[in-house]
């Protein structure tokens, strides 16, 4: 039997920033990793573990990182590009931001990036850290196609069993491609647009005003649902009939696996990172006139939305939670080898 592990798994987003993806990130991990008879698992702890696992680097990781020395792990969730049209002001302090990332992840022994676009990206900044891809990944036995929870997220969205729906999951900011989406709602009015997530970081959300604008002038069939627990997410991909995300820039986001996972078709914007990820398994649109006809002409064919929930289901497999599970452990044994005894 191999030796137990104990690792120490840091987020910082337990403590007010839960609607988005690295807080959803981290509770994957830590909830993979405690599944496992060979790893022990501590959140956010002082004690020392034979690995810390960082997935923020704020106040919290500073603290806790001289602890580490020659034990660290941190996933590279964010590149310089992710707070483009995400916080106020970003124009203003991306460089500065760009150099602090680059500090952040040559302080630890190995990157976990979770994506091969994150991998180049950070080696172009100067990041010189040893570094492993290993995508997020996704609980099949939790997110999969069910009828019960199909029923269970119309009733909490509201729809009716026959009614049309293209879900969108994500924070409410220009990056994430708000005014496309009620744009192709506005030109397919017999389709219902629900887009669940909000804005954790408040009034720090960039074009805050912009998007308050975007969402009171939406028309009547684009619903802004607001945030969920992550225990409703399930449902709420099965109730939808498609995933419609026309983000401008992602790093291996949960929402388009979790969403493929449940059988959901998808839509997303032509991206070369995303070919790279996905393959051939979804649809994709370049502006918003693409995006609206691409909208109602996967609608209007039973046989298409079948043929791209096969291929959804089939490109899910590849983030199965425990496959890439193992790939992690085998990263902190190295790390913990190579440290040698605490």
């Amino acid at each position: 039997m191999k030796k137990l592990l104990s690792i120490n798994v840091v987020s910082e987003s337990v403590y007010g920033s839960e609607g988005q993806g690295v807080h959803t990130a981290f509770v994957d991990t830590v909830e993979m990793l405690k599944r496992r008879d060979d790893v022990a698992v501590k959140v956010n702890s002082f004690d020392r573990c034979d690995v810390m696992h960082a997935h923020t680097f704020g106040p919290l990781y500073w603290a806790i990182a001289p602890r580490y020395c020659h034990r660290r792990v941190m996933s590279a969730h964010v590149v310089p590009d992710s707070v483009a049209g995400s916080l106020v002001g970003w124009r203003l302090w991306q460089g500065l931001f760009t150099r602090y990332i680059r500090f952040a992840y040559n302080s630890v022994n190995t990157v976990v990036a979770v994506a091969p676009a994150v991998r180049r990206t950070l080696k172009e900044i100067g990041v010189r850290t040893r570094m492993e891809v290993i995508t997020n990944p996704v609980d099949l036995k939790r997110f999969r196609p069910d009828a019960k929870l199909r029923r269970e997220g119309r009733e909490l969205l509201g729809l009716k069993p026959a009614q049309k729906m293209a879900l969108c999951v994500g924070q409410i900011q220009p990056r994430k491609g708000v005014a496309e989406f009620v744009a192709a709602g506005r030109a397919n009015p017999g389709i219902t647009f629900v887009w669940v997530g909000g804005r954790p970081f408040g009034k720090l959300t960039d074009a805050y005003k912009g998007m308050n604008e975007l969402m009171e002038e939406a028309p009547k069939n684009v619903h802004f649902a607001g945030m969920f627990a992550l225990d409703r997410m399930p449902s709420l991909y099965n109730a939808a009939d498609m995933l419609y995300f026309p983000s401008v820039q992602e790093n291996c986001a949960l929402a388009i696996t979790e969403a493929a996972a449940c059988g959901l078709p998808l839509l997303l914007r032509e991206l070369d990172d995303y070919h790279e990820l996905y393959g051939d398994s979804f649809l994709s649109a370049k502006d918003t006139p693409g995006f609206a006809l691409a909208v109602k002409q996967a609608f209007a064919s039973k046989a298409r939305m079948a043929a791209l929930r096969k291929k959804s289901l089939a490109m899910a497999k590849r983030f199965d939670v425990g496959v890439l599970v193992e790939k992690l452990v085998g990263v902190y044994r190295q790390l913990a080898e190579e440290a040698g005894p605490r």
